[in-house]
């Protein structure tokens, strides 16, 4: 056979010269084309050709086969990245919300306090109450004309109104430290009465 291919001048087929760079062509086969090799210019040129295209395929299937795992790492780094920033944001959330909860529940509301408020005469303020309690405003209606209902209105020392209500249901939120007055009006307006009231600041 080496003679048939050395002595007419005939080369090896394409398919021959490529199973040898990927070595699958049997030994016997193999001596042979090396032998042809040795004296055709043109088959050793097909088969550094055929040897460069059989690496560059190789190589190009070692890289796809480790293309998976890069992507696997890559996908691993991109999500620790975006893990961490979002975790951060969770914690500061739990954190604001134990706070807004702490603020809005303080704990239990301190009692209110009864405060009994007497037309007395003179320039002083006998009633006192505490700055960091609600209060409960008991008033001396005494001497007033019977009506079926009085408005009280609580003002600052400015005259600043504060609060108002109904004076059978006077509960007053926790006040400011400083100096107040109650006023009893009529049911139609009329200004019937005045109390002093000191708020105190210290616990």
């Amino acid at each position: 056979m080496l003679n048939m291919f050395s002595n007419t001048g005939r080369h090896w087929e394409a398919e021959e010269i490529e199973r040898y760079s990927l070595g699958t062509i049997p030994e016997e086969e193999s001596a042979r084309l090396e032998e042809h090799l040795l004296i055709c210019e043109s088959c050793r040129q097909r088969l550094s050709e055929s040897d460069d295209y059989v690496s560059s395929m190789q190589h190009a299937a070692a890289e796809l086969r480790r293309a998976p795992a890069v992507r696997e790492r890559r996908w691993w780094w991109w999500s620790i990245a975006n893990l961490v920033p979002a975790v951060a944001v969770l914690v500061l959330l739990v954190i604001v919300v134990a706070v807004g909860l702490r603020m809005g529940n303080p704990g239990p509301a301190a009692p209110a306090v009864a405060v009994s408020l007497a037309a007395t005469r003179g320039a002083g303020i006998e009633a006192k109450a505490p700055a960091h309690n609600a209060l409960t405003l008991h008033v001396d209606l005494t001497g007033l004309p019977v009506w079926p209902s009085y408005r009280l209105e609580l003002v600052d020392s400015v005259g600043q109104r504060v609060w108002q209500g109904p004076a059978n249901a006077a509960k007053v939120p926790p006040l400011r430290p400083g100096i107040y007055f109650i006023r009893a009006y009529s049911p139609a307006g009329e200004l019937l009465r005045e109390y002093g009231l000191e708020v105190d600041g210290a616990r």
